[in-house]
């Protein structure tokens, strides 16, 4: 199989329940959901599913989805918004330590990094484990850049995988800041487009 063989469309309303599952799929081990959900079986997979399901319908953003014939392996959501000017600290309190309250505290941390000025937020971004490494995530990627760069905006992002890290880089994004979440790194990166028109070539 090689790049050649998908194609990349918008998401679709009646794309979002078979999205949600690829990307519950993508991220089931990525450490800061297993140390949220405290697994990585099928319950909490369920679980990161309905996260992506409802904030779909909820905050579509603009969606990317990469298909193998009628099957989607891929998907890539951006969404142009500005963070909160008002960083409450939210410290769990004994006895609180249930998945919602935990899922709760990990959004409350990450919008503490959230930029205040306007920005395009990468996320999520997912392929199936059956089709990385073929070019598909590189091609997300490559949409999102170009659609930032037309817009002349600064791209933002969180990730808690050091391979992640290294595959942001290349698309010019670099860490800004870090936080530990249950014990997990998560690293937030910014992409600057002034600095970055030649890194990507489009």
């Amino acid at each position: 199989m090689n790049i050649d063989t998908f194609t990349i469309r918008f998401l679709e309303l009646n794309d979002v329940n078979e999205a949600a599952n690829v990307l519950s799929i993508a991220m089931q081990n990525n450490p800061l959901h297993i140390a949220v959900l405290q697994g990585n079986g099928e319950r909490q997979r369920a679980i990161i599913e309905k996260m992506f399901s409802n904030l779909f319908t909820t905050f579509p953003g603009i969606t990317f989805i990469a298909q193998e014939d009628k099957k989607i392996v891929g998907v890539m959501r951006m969404k142009s918004c500005c963070g909160s000017k008002n960083k409450d600290h939210y410290q769990m309190a004994n006895g609180e330590d249930t998945i919602d309250r935990r899922i709760a505290f990990l959004h409350q941390q990450w919008a503490l990094n959230d930029p205040v000025e306007q920005h395009w937020h990468l996320g999520p971004i997912g392929v199936l484990p059956s089709h990385r490494r073929l070019g598909i995530g590189t091609a997300l990627m490559k949409i999102f850049c170009r659609e930032v760069d037309r817009c002349l905006a600064t791209a933002f992002l969180e990730t808690d995988f050091d391979e992640n890290v290294r595959f942001y880089k290349k698309f010019g994004f670099e860490i800004v800041s870090t936080s530990n979440i249950f014990e997990i790194e998560s690293r937030y990166m910014t992409r600057n487009v002034t600095k970055m028109r030649e890194v990507v070539k489009l």
